[in-house]
């Protein structure tokens, strides 16, 4: 930029030198020229022309030196710019006011050094978890009139999956049919035989106690009138409380024997109609109130849901096709949790137990790990390759992971100190932000200003978590309260950005 303004520079003074140069010729053309009288238009041209060329190399040279101007400030802060910003991303750091930084009751440690993990390096297999996996299986047999499911779809609880036409569901509707029928012609028997009007046993009986009440009544008169006989009192007494005892027999509804008959026959009917039901709904059978003369729907049509919810990982079977009792229709799995199988060495089994800790890496999750522990060693090895088969449960909350996929498996067997050391931190001090890791360095000399330092991180083990770059040996971190801090930084990169 210097150089090109050096050549402009000695550009504009020969311009200049040359338009003196003319003038100073012009001038003397004009003192030769001014004794004749022809010469004094000459001398006016000349004079216009001297004028116009100064007047044009001044336009020039302020054109010259706007143009240079703006250029020098843009390159000026654009500079500034990229050192502020450079200095920015080197200097992040987060401060606390003295009260807020009181109450945070932070804590602090260095960071230590181990004995560098001992890792056993495996190959394994993802499984689906059985324990969350179910078959869909209707209890009828009948055609696949239709699916509203195919292989990777998510499900939820009580979805509806497949309609089958059962005929073993169109009979079963035939006897719902005729055990409510049955239900109510016994419960309408019942309510006639109870009315009072058709009970004729029970008013015959009413008008013979009444009869022989009356006579009784009679004959106990004309015994205190001494006219009457002690023989006619006791017969008259014995026909009264025959007469009592056959009217407290028909009025007594559970010695009733039509009654009682009544209420059994619609007691059956309803029970049996109850079992029908439970049968029903025991099939899939939705039963919704309907008519039961409306012969316009179709009773063998059966309706499947999803028992559980997940994802769809098997459908063996087709709309269209005739199954039997028990044919899987769907597999759902739920993939929230799911098993990583490793094939280890013989030689290396005695070193892995139940609950020991592994690393499980896989292209899918972009160079991250996930932690999970062994579940289950197999007892028996595989005889051809002389390996033993070890389950690991997996979680898989984002169902990055799948049936089939192949993982990398770095059993923690424990520390060798023949592998050299480690850094290491307590997993306390570690904060997600913005998708990196980051702990929190107190500034020496400055209280309640933190500088927030991104690092790598390995496998965390008994609390601890190992530390790949962005620490030294001997730096002081936050343990407790760091949580505090990360707020703090993102409520300070909420308030930038605005």
């Amino acid at each position: 930029m210097k150089e090109e303004i050096k050549q402009r520079e000695t550009k504009n003074i020969s311009e200049t030198d040359e338009i003196i140069e003319t003038t100073e010729n012009v001038e003397t053309f004009e003192e030769v020229e001014s004794d004749t009288p022809e010469s004094k238009p000459r001398q006016m041209f000349a004079w216009l022309l001297t004028i116009a060329i100064i007047a044009l190399v001044g336009i020039v040279a302020v054109a010259w030196m706007a143009s240079k101007k703006p250029t020098t400030d843009v390159s000026v802060e654009t500079a500034a710019t990229e050192e502020e910003h450079s200095e920015n991303e080197s200097g992040r750091e987060v401060k606390l006011e003295p009260e807020t930084l009181a109450s945070a009751n932070l804590e602090y440690e260095a960071v230590t050094q181990r004995p560098a993990v001992a890792l056993l390096n495996a190959t394994g297999i993802i499984e689906t978890n059985p324990q969350l996996t179910q078959s869909v299986t209707p209890l009828v047999g009948g055609r696949v009139e239709r699916m509203t499911a195919t292989v990777g779809d998510h499900v939820r609880r009580g979805s509806l999956l497949a309609i089958i036409s059962s005929p073993q569901i169109a009979q079963i509707h035939g006897k719902m049919h005729e055990a409510e029928t049955a239900l109510g012609i016994a419960e309408r028997n019942l309510a006639r035989v109870q009315k009072a009007e058709n009970r004729v046993a029970v008013l015959s009986a009413k008008a013979k106690l009444d009869e022989s009440e009356a006579s009784l009544k009679r004959v106990r008169r004309l015994n205190e009138l001494g006219a009457g006989a002690g023989k006619d009192i006791i017969s008259a007494e014995t026909n009264y409380k025959t007469a009592q005892a056959e009217y407290e027999f028909q009025t007594n509804i559970s010695l009733n024997k039509e009654i009682q008959e009544a209420k059994a026959a619609a007691e059956t009917a309803r029970v049996d109609l109850r079992h029908i039901r439970d049968e029903m709904r025991s099939l899939g059978v939705e039963l919704a109130p309907h008519n039961a003369d409306n012969h316009q729907r179709d009773t063998s049509l059966v309706s499947i849901y999803a028992p559980a919810a997940g994802m769809v990982t098997e459908r063996p079977v087709n709309p269209g096709a005739g199954i039997e009792t028990g044919t899987t229709l769907f597999v759902l799995s739920n993939l929230s949790s799911v098993y990583a199988v490793a094939n280890v060495p013989e030689a290396q089994m005695t070193l892995l137990q139940i609950g020991t800790t592994a690393e499980i890496r896989t292209p899918a999750m972009g160079g991250g790990s996930l932690t999970a522990r062994i579940t289950y060693i197999d007892p028996q090895l595989n005889e051809d390759t002389r390996t033993g088969r070890i389950r690991l449960e997996v979680p898989n909350p984002n169902g990055r992971l799948r049936a089939g996929m192949f993982v990398e498996v770095g059993f923690h067997t424990g520390t060798n100190a023949a592998t050299g050391e480690e850094l290491v931190v307590r997993t306390a001090a570690i904060q997600n932000t913005g998708g990196k890791s980051v702990v929190f360095v107190p500034r020496e000399g400055e209280a309640g200003a933190f500088e927030v330092r991104e690092v790598e991180t390995g496998l965390e083990t008994g609390g601890y978590t190992r530390i790949k770059k962005g620490l030294q040996l001997g730096e002081t971190v936050v343990t407790k309260g760091s949580f505090t801090l990360k707020t703090q930084l993102e409520k300070g990169a909420i308030g930038d950005d605005h």
